[in-house]
């Protein structure tokens, strides 16, 4: 792996170019606040249930910064101080990494906490020990104490704040964490972790992260703490310029990951060569002498995750790619994988998706589509999709709606939204129903 060092430089990020004070930094959070809250809420499945049972207000909206997390987290004795975490930020491949990450740690004897985002099923599976959701019991020990907190938070920052109580009762030797958006102003990001990963950066929430790769590098590089290493993934020119300067900035070393990892994997994808290389370097590095190859080895052949080109019945793939740059590493994969068979996408967006890239490199690769209405606040109308789409082979379908899939030489890949892929599985993959009974 190749180190870069750290010698000392200027730094030319956004706050140059567009925040001259820190109240001009705390407007813009704010202005921005408020066209996330415009454009939806951010549902967490589940949570409701707790908030309703120990009487706890919190706010759906979207509102980045830290300054409540920091507040609420104070009122509490700061639970979050002194844990073990490695911390993960990046456009794609956060959940990957962290998966890796935790099997290698778990092939090597040590238990593994996990903070996911966005749930598969509902709250339950977002907190994890040794990959295994938290019990209720936990849930309603950490929520008795979050009513006694009187600083008001979004639903976000109340499940981020339970997850650290969670945490701090259970003491795994490690805590895995997954940076929401961006990570500058992420709810999450007033950890001092042992180290921080960055997978990857490519366009995206580009309302509240700006329209520039440069600019969107500089949120995701807000989770580099001053002498901690820092390992990242291949990234974009201007990207590496930006994250290594801040590095240089925070004395914090970086390893720079360009080599796939050559060994056995479940997970598919070249993509997912790289991801398993982050997380084997920043595992060797949190583990130090401790750190066996076999073992790590066996960790990563062991790695799975939900909806990462998961084939959740024969020749039924769900893969979460939901931007341009996890869509073209699922073409790649589908090309790889199935190189002469026929293709059926069958998917649903979330609005703010640049989906005219989307379509199109989908459109590629697949000989049919079926676009599906599901319920959520933030789906894009699956008409919008259908006009948009150039096959001559296209259809519309709610999500409880049946979906025959007939052809054996046909391979059907459900993607678009984790969203959806989460309520397809929670009514059981009942879409497919008559593929699944054949």
């Amino acid at each position: 792996m190749k180190f870069i060092g750290n010698e000392a430089s200027v730094i030319d990020h956004p706050t140059t170019q567009h925040f001259h004070s820190t109240f001009m930094i705390y407007s813009y959070v704010k202005s921005v606040s408020c066209l996330l809250t415009e454009r939806g809420f951010f549902m967490i499945t589940g949570l409701d249930h707790y908030k309703d049972k120990w009487g706890v207000q919190s706010d759906a909206s979207i509102q980045p910064g830290l300054e409540a997390m920091e507040s609420a987290l104070a009122e509490l004795r700061n639970p979050h101080h002194g844990l073990p975490f490695i911390y993960i930020a990046g456009t794609n491949g956060k959940g990957s990494t962290a998966a890796f990450v935790s099997s290698i740690l778990m092939a090597h004897g040590k238990r593994v906490g996990n903070f996911f985002s966005p749930a598969i099923e509902d709250i339950h599976d977002q907190i994890q020990i040794d990959r295994l959701p938290v019990a209720a019991a936990d849930f309603d020990q950490a929520m008795e104490q979050l009513a006694t907190v009187k600083t008001p938070l979004t639903d976000f920052e109340l499940l981020t704040v339970l997850a650290f109580l969670i945490f701090k009762d259970k003491k795994p030797d490690f805590i895995i964490i997954e940076a929401g958006m961006g990570g500058r102003f992420d709810s999450t990001n007033v950890i001092d972790p042992l180290i921080a990963i960055i997978t990857s950066i490519s366009k995206e929430h580009t309302v509240f992260l700006g329209d520039t790769i440069k600019e969107i590098a500089w949120h995701k590089a807000g989770i580099i703490k001053q002498d901690k290493p820092v390992v990242i993934g291949p990234l974009p020119e201007l990207a590496f310029e930006q994250v290594d300067a801040i590095a240089k900035e925070k004395n914090a070393p970086v390893s720079k990951v360009l080599e796939a990892y050559k060994g056995p994997l479940k997970l598919k994808g070249k993509h997912q060569k790289i991801n398993a290389s982050l997380a084997w370097t920043a595992t060797e590095q949190v583990l130090g002498r401790f750190f066996e190859e076999q073992k790590a080895v066996s960790g990563l052949a062991q790695a799975a995750i939900s909806f990462r080109f998961e084939e959740v019945f024969p020749q039924v793939i769900f893969d979460g790619a939901h931007n341009e740059a996890s869509i073209d590493a699922l073409v790649k994969t589908v090309q790889e994988n199935y190189p002469n068979q026929k293709i059926h996408i069958v998917m649903g967006l979330i609005q703010g998706k640049d989906y005219l890239s989307i379509l199109k490199s989908l459109e590629n690769i697949a000989a049919r589509f079926t676009f599906i209405n599901f319920e959520d606040e933030r789906a894009m109308s699956a008409q919008i999709l259908f006009s948009e789409n150039i096959s001559k082979i296209k259809t519309i379908q709610n999500d409880y709606d049946i979906l025959p899939v007939y052809e054996d030489i046909e391979v059907t890949i459900v993607t678009g939204s984790l969203y959806l892929l989460s309520i397809l599985k929670q009514q059981n993959y009942e879409m497919f129903r008559l593929y699944k009974n054949r």
